[in-house]
């Protein structure tokens, strides 16, 4: 009976190595409904999901973590091992592979779906070190759901926010328009400029269209606080710490690594879109 306590003791202290304690703060609105009938016009591959951002998304520790998914180190549970394949983090270097399509180098500057320095203007036009237009993406990927985070070099470029804003706008309305499922993200904070003037409305803007919302913003705030800026943001100012970014995502990896922490809530976001929209 000893020796069977002290296993289970062992077991309990294991799994909670592995595991996170943190829950990501969550829209205020509901997005079921509106997102069930964006879904019924999706025709292409199940799971695809693409990544469209700039330097932070274009990052191999962005999602270094999803796609470290077979190695037990990272720590991943059996549901997010079910989501990483449903979204095809097993297929290397397919295109069906959004994880790998956002961090491999396709030219300087560049992955496939994200590129340092873009703004969110660029980004629906296309050229900017020669990442192909908003439309030329969806149509190549034809995501049934796309991340989104743009705004970081708005910010840095002084592109008002209500501008960016307006950009992003479009951007959701091509891809609810291709049967896609948007889900916005919030940008980090960053000591160059006030990131929550761009976040208030992107939380607007979500909220209008009834669509997901990963908000960075909050989450980073919620973990580190004032210390945001040594735990989560690099020395920079502007891309995020990624130490840690292999896992196993503890709390207190989360509050220390923030390209970790972006992957995780990612993650957990497709659990929960999957779940409650398309499965």
């Amino acid at each position: 009976m000893k020796i069977l306590s002290i296993c289970v003791m062992l077991l309990v202290s294991f799994t909670a190595a592995f595991s996170s304690e943190y829950t990501p703060v969550k829209e205020s609105w509901d997005y079921k409904d509106a997102m069930k009938k964006v879904t019924k016009n999706f025709k292409g591959t199940q799971g695809v999901v693409i990544h469209m951002g700039d330097s932070i998304s274009y990052a191999n520790q962005n999602t270094r973590w999803a796609r470290s998914f077979k190695n037990k180190k990272a720590g991943h549970s059996k549901e997010n091992i079910e989501i990483l394949k449903w979204s095809h983090a097993d297929k290397g270097k397919s295109n069906l592979n959004g994880w790998h399509l956002t961090s491999v180098d396709a030219a300087s500057g560049r992955s496939e779906t994200a590129a340092s320095g873009i703004k969110t203007g660029q980004y629906l036009k296309g050229g900017h070190k020669g990442l192909p237009s908003a439309d030329k993406l969806i149509s190549k990927y034809n995501p049934q759901i796309a991340i989104v985070m743009l705004g970081t070099n708005d910010g840095n470029g002084k592109v008002p926010p209500a501008k960016a804003t307006a950009n992003l706008d479009t951007l959701i309305q091509k891809l609810i328009a291709n049967g896609t499922i948007p889900v916005l993200s919030t940008i980090p904070p960053c000591t160059k400029f006030d990131a929550e003037q761009y976040n208030k409305l992107y939380r607007e803007l979500a909220k209008k269209h009834s669509i997901p919302m990963i908000d960075l913003y909050k989450d980073m705030m919620a973990l580190a606080g004032d210390n945001w800026k040594t735990q989560l943001i690099s020395k920079d100012g502007v891309h995020l710490t990624h130490s840690l970014s292999s896992g196993p995502a503890t709390k207190d990896n989360l509050a220390n690594c923030g390209y970790l922490l972006r992957c995780y809530l990612a993650i957990n976001k497709l659990k929960e879109v999957r779940a409650n929209v398309i499965k």
